[in-house]
């Protein structure tokens, strides 16, 4: 009869202590230490050319949060399909570079977090072209006077016997005055 009660005793204590879990678990959402996408905050430049190098701040509203704490300050995101390490500061604050070529979808995966956006990609070429037609103008104004400086001057030929034998025809009209100073008194 001791051990029918031991083994009564026994079953209601692990029914309470199931009890006493399921009810913790439940109270927590059933996730223990996962991030949502109210823990993290994303914030792109403003303006965003393609090739280039974007810097994309990575904020934790909670510097001290459990999951920073307990990987050294350092998560790995999948920054479109593709892992990328993050370091993070005292402050929550981690960095990472991303380069937008083709398409303007930029979505990060981490846990429950699921950051999408399209931003507006302005193309290289709107900084590349006009450099380059500026570049252009100056390398032909160069050239232009460079050609100007290297003109010779114009060298008319003539038949030399037509300019000897008419140059007993010329006189000339030039005559010779003699200045005399003018003094004024005053």
């Amino acid at each position: 009869m001791k051990k029918v009660l031991c083994v009564i005793a026994l079953f209601i204590s692990f029914g309470i202590n199931a009890r006493q879990l399921e009810d913790k678990i439940s109270n927590t959402g059933g996730q223990i230490n996962r991030l949502s996408n109210t823990d993290v905050y994303f914030q792109l430049p403003r303006f965003i050319f393609s090739y280039t190098n974007t810097r994309v701040i990575v904020r934790f509203n909670n510097p001290n949060n459990d999951k920073l704490a307990s990987n050294n300050r350092t998560l790995n995101l999948i920054v479109n399909g593709e892992e990328q390490k993050v370091v993070f500061d005292d402050k929550g604050v981690g960095s990472f570079y991303y380069t937008f070529k083709d398409s303007n979808e930029f979505q990060v995966l981490f846990e429950d977090v699921n950051y999408t956006i399209q931003p507006e990609v302005i193309s290289i070429w709107y900084i590349i072209g006009p450099l380059a037609a500026i570049l252009l103008f100056f390398a032909y104004r160069i050239i232009i006077s460079i050609r100007k400086r290297k003109k010779p001057n114009m060298v008319v030929k003539h038949n030399v016997d037509t300019l000897v034998e008419n140059a007993h025809d010329f006189k000339s009209t030039l005559k010779i005055v003699r200045v005399k100073e003018l003094v004024e008194e005053f």
